[in-house]
């Protein structure tokens, strides 16, 4: 798989790309292959994901001992966000196509976010939306339930 950098990045919406494209050395590169894991269930968490290019599903084991996927992020799409205020991950990742992902660990993007507050909103507003679709489901959920 070819490396990309982030000035060259095709992923338009990615909140980091024009953040770090001066400073690469802070976002680590991974590549993995179909099937492999990025993290676990109860690993330590190390930051936040970015696809690069691929598809990464976050899963975990329900009470019946059954994967259930609870997130599905694609080209551009952030993952690990869940966990980030966690000291360990309350999910499992796995690649399902080869992928391309960048990490961006915790301290640093505290320190950017300390230092670009444009960053900063923007991440709150994507949690914000990330938090309504988890309140859409519940409440379609209990409709559904009801």
């Amino acid at each position: 798989m070819e490396k990309v950098n982030c000035i060259d990045c095709k992923n338009i919406n990615c909140y980091f790309k024009f953040i770090f494209n001066r400073d690469e050395s802070k976002v680590k590169k991974l590549y993995v292959q179909c099937g492999q894991h990025i993290y676990l269930e109860n690993m330590p968490v190390n930051g936040l994901y970015v696809v690069q290019s691929g598809c990464i599903h976050e899963h975990y084991i329900n009470n019946k001992d059954e994967k259930e996927i609870c997130h599905t992020a694609k080209d551009g799409e952030v993952f690990g966000h869940k966990d980030f205020n966690a000291t360990k991950h309350l999910f499992s990742a796995v690649a399902v196509k080869n992928s391309s992902i960048c990490l961006i660990d915790k301290s640093t993007l505290l320190e950017v976010c300390k230092n670009k507050p444009e960053l900063s909103l923007k991440l709150i507003n994507f949690f914000v939306g990330e938090l309504n679709k988890v309140d859409n489901r519940y409440k379609t959920y209990d409709i559904k339930n009801g």
